[in-house]
Formats: C-alpha cells, structure tokens, sequence
C-alpha cells in the first residue's frame, strides 16, 4: 500500500542525543508517540538484530549521521517530511532492525509473487552483503551513495549492515518510494508514523541548517532475474510474518470499531484532511481526463461520469477512513462502472470491465504494485455480485457505490462493511442534504469545481435521467 503525504504537516522525533543530520530510516510520528518514546528513554536504545547477534550496532536505525553525544536529556524534535510515496509497513512497536527488515522483504516479494519461490533480488539485498561480498567491495559500493558514511569509525559489520540497508532502499527508490509509513498500534495507536530513506526529505524546525533541495527521482529498477526454493528458515519466518500482518490488519480494524476518537485528534484530522484534498486533486487533473477516454459512460444521467465522480469522493473518505491507501481504492471506483452498456439492472458490467481495467492500468498506472492491481481488479469485477470483500479495497469501493442505493431505496447494513460506509448509508435525508452540501463547499473552496459548474452538473443529471443516459458503447 502506498501513502502520499503533504509538506504541510508537522512530525516528531524523540530522542537523548544531540545531533545535527538524521540517519536514513529514522522514525517520525506524533507528537503524542515521542512523548511515549521520550518516557520509556528510548532515545538512546540499541536496536536489537534479530538471529544476525554477532553484530553490534549501537541505534542502528533511529539515531543520526554525524557523531553524536548522548546528553542524557531527553528532547523532542518537530519536522517537516517531503515525502511523496510511502509504502506500508507493520509496527513491531519499535523493533524496526535487521531481523524486522529481512522478513518484510520477504513478505513483500511471496506476497507479490503468490508462490513458494524467492526471487534472487531477495538475497542479492539481504544475503550478499552479509556473506559474500568483501569488506572492501562493500565500502566501495557503499561510497556510491551519500546514505551511509564510508570512514575510518565504522567497522565491518557495521558497513555490511548498512550496505543490505542501503540496497533496500534503492529497490523501493527503484519502485517510486522515498519511504515507509505504518500505522501506530503501540506509542500512539491509530495514527500514521513515518520512516524516510534519506535525510534529506527531513527538514528539521528546531535548528537552522544549510537548505538541502530536494526532488526525488526514482532510482532505475534493480533487473536480477531468476527464482530459488524458499529456505525452511525463511518459511518459518513467513509464517509467523503473515500470522503477524493479519494480526495487525485485525488490529487496525479493532482501533477503529473500539477508539473511535483517534482519527479526530486535530494532527490526525488535519492530516486526514490534506490527504482527501491530495486524492481529490488527483481525481479531477489525472485520473478524471483518462477515465473520460477509455469509458463507455456519458458524462451526466444515472451512472454517468458525475455518478462515478461520486462514487471516487466517497471512496476516497473510506480509504482515509481505514487507514487504507486511497490510490488503489480511487482507481476502483474510477473504473467499476465503465462497460456499463445501459442503466439497467446488471450484473454483467462488473465482469465486462476486468480486461478494460487491466489494460487501463497497465497503460496509466503500472507503478501500482501487481498484488494491489489485482485486488483493483477483483473489486471492480466482482461489484455487481460481490457480499464479503476479501480485501479493504474491495471494501471501500464496494460500500462506495452502495451508499446512493441506500439512500434512495433504504439501509441495508448487511450491504456494507466499513463503519464509516455504514454511517454515511444511514444517513436521513436531512443529514444527507447537510452532508452533500459540506461536499461542495469542499470542492468550491479548494478550487476543485465552481457553484456553476456543480449546478449545471445537477441540472444536466436530472435531464438525462428523464431522457435515459447514452452510452458510447467504445468498448466492445
């Protein structure tokens, strides 16, 4: 899951020692989860590394670059991230090392391969550097980069630590990512914590230094081809790890049906709310006008443009809902209704739309990793049939388009599997004119549509919906 983040917000690190420069894969969050850091001291704690003991690596990853000196006082340092893409990880509550690191690997390419065999990238990252690369050929593929600093302080199991670090990041660099974001279920749960790649997207609010521009680019794509057996260490490890993403999906789902205060804190709704204006931009300049090529829908009546439009507002606020990254659930919605042929009663449309949806997204989105264009995929077929989403996309975009029918035709809570879905269903008309009238407003004051523009779109709406919507049929 990718997660795109504005510049706008304010996060914290807390911390015992003094430095001037962050090191790559530091932690940042609320100011709340600092606070929590801060009160347990482990500003200053040695990453544990798993079953690679042997290495010693004091604050692998949550300390800085320059020499540091541990004062002993404990202080919190507030940030600015320019991060664009972040991918998903867990929270292992703050055992993010080595260990941590190897097994997310390893989930994330079976999870993308959906197969018992290990692409060779996987030990190219985390096996090579460790075993069978020379203390001197790793120096010098670590002075490549400017990540990791190449001196006569670090010694050989630090440089080999660093250098599996160091190719991780350039294959996530290499898919579009500038860094990881999770989902707090320790120090603060139910917000979003943040581990950039490099400390240059870290613009510290405390101290004035040097400004370091910044525009990310991705890294070209590491090219290893080839597949082995899965190792029966790593399958235990896999095991375990995938027991452990469910717990934690359980988990999320949990904080929100049981703490339904922690997506109201001001941080986290600000948040919140910068990243619904981000998707909403993001519908109406990108998506929007490629939707528009390849669809067979008008742009008004009953399931034209403007219903679809409505449908991707929704979904938006969904995703944002769960914690689920809004990109994927976006792109469902955009796509769920363009084979339809007619405005009638179909089951068929949903089906229809698979090889629309894969060449669309093979042709526009392809960054969007294999197993999230799938599950894309799945939502959009199976929506015109679908009862027990498998997957919170499908979940999403399914309660999305659902929610008109209840508010025409009556609530149906069987129908809907997000909370915030069911409570936007369930609203009375009154509450639905309240709700609709705050969504325009939004579009209005962010400059994403006009009054005009939004009354001609009713009226237009309402005239096809008489006369019956026309569908161009370009999709055969």
């Amino acid at each position: 899951m990718t997660r795109f983040l504005s510049e706008n917000n304010t996060f914290y690190h807390g911390t015992y020692n003094d430095f001037l420069r962050f090191r790559p894969l530091s932690h940042f969050g609320s100011i709340y989860a600092a606070k929590y850091i801060i009160n347990l001291g482990l500003g200053y704690k040695t990453e544990p590394i798993g079953s690679l003991s042997d290495i010693k690596l004091e604050d692998a990853i949550i300390g800085c670059v320059d020499e540091r000196k541990q004062t002993g006082k404990p202080k919190i340092i507030p940030v600015k991230l320019k991060l664009k893409n972040t991918y998903e990880l867990q929270d292992v509550e703050g055992c993010h090392d080595l260990y941590f690191y190897k097994n997310a690997l390893l989930f994330h390419f079976i999870d993308e391969l959906k197969s018992s065999d290990v692409p060779m990238i996987y030990d190219y990252i985390t096996d090579k550097p460790l075993h069978n690369m020379s203390w001197k050929a790793v120096k010098k593929e670590l002075a490549q980069d400017t990540l990791y600093a190449v001196n006569g302080k670090t010694d050989e199991a630090t440089d080999r630590y660093h250098l599996v670090l160091q190719r991780m990041i350039h294959y996530f660099e290499g898919l579009g990512f500038d860094g990881f974001h999770y989902t707090n279920n320790h120090e603060d749960p139910g917000h979003i914590s943040y581990v950039p790649f490099r400390p240059e997207s870290i613009v510290r609010l405390d101290v004035s230094l040097h400004a370091v521009n910044y525009d990310f680019k991705p890294a070209e794509k590491i090219n290893i081809k080839g597949t082995r057996n899965i190792y029966r260490i790593e399958e235990t490890s896999l095991r375990f790890e995938k027991i452990y993403h469910i717990e934690m999906l359980d988990k999320k789902h949990s904080l929100l049906q049981n703490c339904k205060d922690i997506m109201l804190r001001p941080s986290s709704f600000n948040r919140i709310m910068e990243s619904k204006l981000y998707y909403s931009k993001l519908w109406f300049q990108d998506v929007l006008p490629k939707i528009e090529k390849i669809t067979n829908q008008s742009r008004y009546g009953y399931h034209g443009l403007s219903h679809t439009q409505q449908v991707v507002l929704f979904g938006i606020e969904l995703a944002l809902s769960v914690n689920q990254d809004p990109m994927p659930v976006l792109l469902a919605c955009a796509l769920h209704d363009c084979a339809r042929t007619n405005d009638e009663y179909c089951e068929l449309h949903g089906p229809r739309c698979e090889p629309i949806a894969r060449k669309f997204l093979s042709e526009n989105y392809s960054n969007i990793f294999p197993a999230d264009q799938e599950k894309i995929i799945e939502a959009v077929k199976k929506h015109t049939v679908g009862r027990q989403p498998s997957n919170l996309i499908s979940a999403c975009m399914w309660d999305a388009d659902r929610i008109r029918l209840s508010w025409e035709m009556g609530y149906r809570p069987e129908f809907f599997s997000t909370l915030y879905g069911k409570m936007l269903a369930a609203l009375d008309e009154k509450q639905q004119k309240k709700y609709m009238q705050k969504q325009e407003d939004f579009l209005i004051s962010n400059g994403l549509q006009t009054k005009k523009k939004i009354e001609e779109q009713k009226f237009l709406d309402a005239k096809q919906n008489i006369f019956g919507t026309v569908f161009s049929q370009k999709i055969k």
